[in-house]
């Protein structure tokens, strides 16, 4: 095989002279800069708008004006089409209902969409519904808005499109909100859903079947497809098939679905533009080893690219995917060379103008991404294989390829990058293309024969199993992932730069050793400047639901964790919240690591810290006779990762530079015969300027024994108990004195709330501003001059969850 050089002719020129890619390009920038500049986006437009014009039609003389005006002409409509598009929380009714933390059920109805496959064996179901009318008390009301039904014990599947009446209870809250991190909440807003309904049994009925939309049928089929392999395929492989070809990956378990993100392979779970690409380059190879004309070829191979398209639920990513693949083939229909980079950007500018916000996902980016990765690097780094021979080389050069772009994406969405990565998806993605054919040509015969499927259906598990083991084998290898940091903006753009070099260094053999050594100067400037600047000395209390965490950095860089969340069989608060916070905001080594008590709600998130942090030394109470089972494990934890476990009692100090961490509760006789949230340790974190109290589930007996003791106020209070009716006593409030009070709860589905409105009178009464993690998010507080500073996350993206009555 022969190297191909003429690629380093046309491609950087190919890049340069494809309008609608830079169209896509300062669009896209336009929308960005609009999401950073908020209410200014409009003004700002209209500026850039008045620059396109004086440059395109004042006469003077400038290089490349004309390339000039128009980027200045798609940052104008970047801005504007965000400030035009962006989600609107103050249009939506039913999230102003909701606001009203309405505890009653009532009946909702509206159009579903966006459904998922419904599994016999799983009790939980979501899907997303178009409300256009809710009854109550008050009878019916056209209360109009985008929810999420959030469905327990689900009894049956909910198809697109059809019309369904939902009995349950509306609440604002779609998830947790924290600085820093992309949760639940963020995605569910970008898609304009602003309120969640949550039901349970028996209260989900269908009132008429979508049957005039194609999206209807196209789920039933999806489901239908689900229920005919779960006949016909082995048991073993049915979570991965269910994920890699219908896109819905619940049934994989939290430790396999791990094996894949460690080993790089994760992607292939979710349907999108890798499964579009493999059937659409596969289905081409076979049609071109027949003798149909050249035309009927492409009308075959486009039909089969939307039937997967509908066969896995029509759903948009895939579309996105199947119409990208349309329009690159559609170039042979006219005779001409396919033009990938102009496909890619009148693509990208499409989505754009469908859905600005788009640019924000994390599926997107990373799927767009790999396309751009591959179609820029790709028949370079294949030229420079040539040597392996056409396949190994392709194969691997799309598997390199791949990373260069998504590599930042992963980083700073996910933290996790994947080393192995690079060698396990040479192995996985061949074996995902048989899959794939092997799941389509089951669901075929299935149609016909249940026994005859069986045979294609049993042969899956071989390759499942080949993939499977591959995936263990890669995540087990050293250096397999690397665990980093969310990178500061600096170290993007100069990895952006390096990507750049790097791609001239490719294409450009007369200036490579120039562009190499700036690819490596860059790199390695991008490394050093990868964590982002200390934010100084702060207290961030962690938005995990019903549970605490409370990180601090105290002057000097010292780091301290108190409790980490809840952790149950359904979800792990230190894995989901706790982690990816502290990735997001630069943070691997925990200098203290401090349980307040062993209820599941502080202690359960910290098995997962411990074993994926470095940690210096674990605090905790005095040592009680017969300790909670939880206690046990988590100090068999301790003891297996070497982390000191160092029990303090009231009056106990440790000296963290500028800071003083002081045990204010309890005694070491206190914890006999006491509840288990009064023998909560309770720790004063104090340094010059600011304070805290981080009581922990503290009651009635313990606050007064603190009321006595404390030696004196602090500046921020982490209210006990959650603000249940069990604390928060007079006499401790006044002692406490605190400039600020934050409650770590959950409200969403709650009958009735978990802290009581004289509780919240009792706070107001006092003058002691309340934040509560259920209303605002994760709190915030930093000090800047001497003076206390308080943000919360969700004001931060425009919005609270404060009740109507007190907005």
């Amino acid at each position: 095989m022969r190297r191909d050089d003429s690629i380093y002719e046309y491609m950087p020129r190919q890049v340069l002279n494809r309008h609608w890619l830079w169209v896509f390009i300062w669009t896209a920038a336009g929308v960005l800069l609009s999401r950073s500049v908020g209410a200014m986006g409009v003004p700002l437009a209209f500026c850039f708008l008045g620059v396109a014009m004086a440059i395109l039609y004042v006469p003077f003389t400038m290089p490349r004006r004309a390339y000039v005006g128009f980027a200045f002409l798609c940052l104008a409509l970047g801005l504007i089409l965000y400030q035009a598009r962006k989600p609107d929380l103050s249009a939506d009714a039913l999230h102003q209902a909701a606001l009203s933390y309405p505890t009653r059920r009532m009946a909702f109805e509206g159009i579903a969409v966006n459904t998922r496959v419904y599994h016999q064996d799983q009790d939980y179901l979501t899907f997303e519904m178009k409300v256009t009318g809710v009854e109550g008390a008050e009878g019916q009301q056209p209360l109009r808005g985008r929810a999420l039904v959030r469905w327990s014990r689900a009894s049956a599947p909910v198809f697109t499109a059809s019309t369904m009446r939902v009995y349950g209870r509306l609440s604002p809250h779609l998830g947790v909100v924290n600085h820093g991190v992309r949760g639940v909440e963020d995605v569910y807003h970008g898609r304009g859903v602003f309120s969640a309904i949550h039901a349970r049994g028996n209260s989900v009925e269908e009132l008429r079947p979508g049957y005039a939309s194609p999206r209807y049928w196209a789920s039933r089929l999806r489901q239908w497809q689900r229920d005919r392999l779960a006949v016909v395929a082995p048991a073993s492989v049915q979570p991965f098939i269910n994920g890699v070809w219908l896109g819905a990956r619940g049934l994989i378990g939290a430790e396999e679905y791990e094996r894949f993100i460690h080993a790089g392979t994760a992607h292939i779970l979710a349907v999108s533009g890798v499964h579009v690409g493999i059937i659409a380059f596969t289905l081409r190879f076979l049609l071109r080893m027949t003798r149909l004309p050249r035309r009927p070829q492409l009308l075959v191979l486009l039909c089969g690219v939307f039937l997967f398209a509908l066969m896995t639920g029509a759903r948009t990513a895939t579309l996105r995917a199947a119409l990208m693949v349309a329009l690159y083939f559609s170039y042979d229909w006219f005779d001409r060379e396919p033009d990938a980079f102009s496909v890619l950007g009148l693509c990208g500018f499409g989505f754009l103008l469908w859905n600005p916000t788009i640019i924000f996902e994390p599926g997107f980016l990373m799927s767009f991404g790999s396309v751009a990765s591959i179609l820029l690097f790709h028949p370079a780094i294949a030229s420079f294989l040539f040597r392996l021979g056409r396949l190994p080389a392709a194969s691997l050069a799309t598997t390199l390829s791949v990373q260069i772009v998504t590599w930042p994406i992963a980083a700073w969405y996910f933290n996790i990058v994947p080393v192995a990565g690079i060698v396990a998806n040479v192995v996985v993605v061949p074996l995902l293309t048989v899959a794939l054919w092997l799941c389509f040509v089951t669901v075929v015969i299935a149609t016909f024969s249940t026994s005859a499927a069986m045979i294609p259906g049993y042969a899956l598990l071989p390759v499942v199993t080949l993939i499977q083991w591959t995936n263990s084998a890669a995540a087990t290898l050293p250096l397999a992932y690397g665990v980093v940091l969310r990178p500061s903006v600096i170290a993007v753009l100069l990895y952006g730069a390096a990507a750049v070099y790097f791609y001239r260094a490719l294409y450009d053999g007369k200036e490579r050793r120039r562009n190499v050594i700036a690819v490596i100067t860059l790199l390695c400037a991008a490394a050093l400047l990868w964590r982002p600047a200390d934010a100084g000395p702060r207290f961030d209390f962690i938005d995990v639901g019903h549970g605490d965490a409370i990180f601090v950095r105290a002057p000097g860089g010292t780091t301290l964790l108190m409790d980490g969340g809840d952790a149950s069989e359904y979800t792990d608060m230190g894995a989901r919240t706790v982690a990816p916070f502290l990735y997001a905001n630069g943070v691997r080594h925990l200098d203290y690591v401090a349980v307040s008590h062993s209820h599941r709600d502080h202690i359960g998130g910290l098995f997962h810290i411990i074993e994926r942090f470095s940690v210096g030394s674990v605090l905790m109470g005095p040592e009680s006779e017969d300790p909670a089972a939880l206690e046990r494990e988590f100090l068999e934890l301790c003891a297996a990762r070497d982390v000191p476990v160092i029990r303090l009692a009231a009056g106990d100090t440790i000296s963290a530079g500028e800071a003083v961490i002081q045990a204010a509760h309890p005694d070491a006789g206190w914890v006999t015969g006491r509840s288990e949230n009064d023998r909560s340790l309770v720790l004063f974190v104090a340094w010059p300027g600011g304070s805290a109290l981080l009581a922990g589930d503290v009651e009635t007996d313990a606050e007064a024994l603190l009321a006595d003791s404390l030696a004196g106020t602090a500046s921020v209070l982490k209210v006990p108990h959650h603000g249940s009716a069990t604390s928060s006593t007079d006499p401790f409030l006044r002692r406490v004195s605190p400039d600020i009070a934050v409650a770590s709860l959950r409200t969403a589905g709650a009958r009735a709330p978990f802290m009581p409105a004289r509780i919240e009178n009792r706070y107001a009464d006092l003058d002691i501003p309340l934040l509560r993690t259920d209303w605002h998010g994760g709190v915030r507080v930093t000090w800047r001059d001497d003076d206390m500073v308080v943000s919360t996350a969700r004001d931060a993206r425009g919005y609270c969850l404060t009740p109507t009555s007190e907005q």
